[in-house]
């Protein structure tokens, strides 16, 4: 059995940091809200369908600029209306706060960080750091390369300081190399960006292994306690093939590359798979222990970001008690309150918590998209 965690040994975080305030408007079911956080642990109840996991997706979003359920962000506009807002405010560890804004109008964003405009998605990294645990987080083991790709860029853009320059640098390189291919250019010309294209990629690729490396041991050690007995290995891929180097895979695939009009191998094309013996989780372990093989990823994941000084952020429990059974609870919240990490939590029964001996310090009831802080 795993050790229960009592309600005294976990306190509100100083000085507060995560999501201390958001409001919605026209998100999804939910007309407009005006919410003040914890820093530690927020439950949120409510029936089925009455807007929980929206309020889940709409802080997800404010970290992210996209959803973990939908990935048309115009679907998550309430329906009727011209487009969705979220407001927030950001604790940081240095005591400050700073406001978050962004607006969707049907194929397009409007993104605020700190007063100033920004334009790319990914300059939202490292101020919000979100995980999410729901029905739909098997996509990890399901899903296809994109989604293992994007799970691995988040993670390295809030704890390495360089990994957002050097796949920025990369990414453009890519899409001058792609653009040349569809101009059908010389290959000289295409071959131009190569070298630009293998430097930065160079950096990726190390950044990415060694962040890997390093939650492996992590990883097996959650795996040990969740699932003892099954032995995991971590296979990476780098989007080319193993036995040459990345300058010979462009050369040796610009024809394929020129006659259809884009490049194939490079850090875009990487993956990561993980594996019982041979094969991969999902052909080997019953739907319980790939449950719990993601919730050990994730709370890898949280140990490496308090491990390397970055901000641990909010972690989403969408239906934590429909998920996970009561000693997978326990785990979670041990975890958790040892990284001091922000919690939202959803459940339909409000008393569902107290066999993990969770503290809640803030509760939430929605109806009908209409969300209200319950005063204990």
């Amino acid at each position: 059995m795993v050790a229960r965690v009592s309600g005294s040994c976990s306190p509100e975080p100083r000085p507060a940091t995560g999501l201390q305030s958001l409001d919605i408007d026209e998100f999804r079911n939910i007309e407009t809200a005006r919410l003040k956080f914890s820093s530690g642990l927020n439950l949120i109840t409510g029936a089925n369908a009455a807007g929980k996991t929206s309020l889940l997706e709409a802080i997800y979003c404010l970290g992210r600029a996209h959803s973990f359920r939908a990935h048309d962000a115009d679907r998550l506009i309430r329906e009727g209306q011209p487009g969705w807002r979220l407001v927030g405010r950001i604790g940081l560890a240095e005591g400050r706060e700073i406001p978050v804004g962004i607006e969707r109008r049907p194929g397009k964003y409007r993104i605020h960080l700190e007063g100033r405009s920004i334009s790319r998605l990914s300059d939202l990294a490292g101020r919000l750091p979100v995980h999410v645990m729901s029905g739909d987080t098997v996509n990890i083991l399901s899903g296809g390369p994109r989604f293992r790709r994007q799970t691995l860029d988040w993670a390295l853009f809030h704890v390495e300081q360089g990994y957002r320059e050097a796949w920025q640098r990369y990414a453009r390189a890519l899409r001058q190399r792609n653009a040349a291919l569809r101009a059908q250019v010389t290959a000289g010309q295409v071959s131009a960006w190569d070298t630009e294209l293998i430097d930065a990629a160079g950096i990726v690729d190390r950044l990415r292994r060694n962040y890997l490396n390093g939650l492996l041991p992590r990883l097996h050690t959650e795996l040990n306690i969740l699932l003892p007995g099954v032995e995991l290995i971590l296979r990476y891929r780098s989007g080319w093939p193993r036995d040459k180097t990345l300058t010979v895979a462009l050369q040796q695939s610009l024809d394929r590359d020129r006659a259809q009009g884009y490049t194939h191998p490079g850090p875009h094309r990487a993956d990561f798979t993980l594996c019982t013996g041979e094969n991969p989780v999902m052909a080997r372990l019953s739907r319980g222990q790939q449950k719990a093989t993601i919730l050990g990823f994730l709370l890898a994941q949280m140990k490496q970001q308090c491990a390397l000084a970055a901000p641990p952020g909010a972690f989403l429990l969408d239906d934590l008690t429909s998920e996970l059974d009561v000693d997978h609870q326990a785990r979670t919240v041990a975890a958790l309150a040892e990284c001091q990490a922000q919690v939202f939590v959803t459940a339909i029964d409000p008393e569902a918590l107290h066999s993990a001996g969770w503290p809640v310090h803030k509760r939430f009831h929605v109806e009908h998209g209409v969300i209200q802080e319950v005063v204990q």
